[in-house]
């Protein structure tokens, strides 16, 4: 399989949370390097982070795919230019990681960002990932950005009826769910 199928293959199983796909091309010991702003789960090695990842992202996006614009490959390193579309239809949930998360309300709209992921294969399977992305060009299209009067009263009303806090928890359940759910029965005991 050559690198832009490969690549595919991995974000597909992102954008559909398929852990069997997923296992095929993925390191036991993988590093998300960008899991620093996921839920906690997300920042697992291997299956259970990725799919942390996956149900992070779908929980705030319908329709979520990846769509190659180019690949390249460099020994044991794959780059992924792709665009990545979906549209919001729950709460996309942002952890920084030296702040409170904050939850951004579904507005219902599409976006397409480019991004550009880098992964470093180890044993022939993906086993670090880093990406550049436009977070700022997606949540412009969300309608987040620039703060509207609009949007300042959605913040507002969000946090006042406590559907933000709601939104913090729903996400770091559901992504502590996925990575328990292909989390071997030895990883559980420790």
């Amino acid at each position: 399989m050559d690198g832009s199928q490969r690549a595919l293959e991995h974000l597909t199983a992102v954008a559909m949370g398929d852990s069997e796909l997923a296992a095929r091309s993925l390191h036991p010991a993988n590093h998300n390097h960008m899991a620093a702003d996921e839920p906690p789960a997300c920042a697992e090695p291997g299956l259970p982070g990725l799919m942390a990842t996956s149900a992070w992202l779908r929980l705030a996006f319908a329709d979520l795919r990846f769509e190659l614009i180019e690949t390249a490959a460099d020994g044991e390193r794959i780059m992924a230019h792709v665009w990545m579309r979906g549209r919001q239809t729950g709460p996309f949930v942002v952890f920084p990681p030296d702040g409170r998360p904050v939850a951004f309300p579904p507005t219902g709209r599409e976006f397409a960002v480019r991004q550009c992921h880098v992964s470093r294969l180890r044993d022939n399977l993906f086993a670090e990932h880093i990406a550049v992305r436009d977070d700022l060009g997606m949540m412009t299209q969300l309608g987040h950005l620039p703060p509207s009067p609009a949007g300042i009263l959605r913040m507002a009303k969000w946090q006042i009826t406590g559907a933000q806090g709601r939104a913090v928890a729903a996400a770091i359940a559901a992504a502590q769910q996925a990575a328990d759910t292909v989390r071997k029965p030895a990883d559980i005991t420790r």
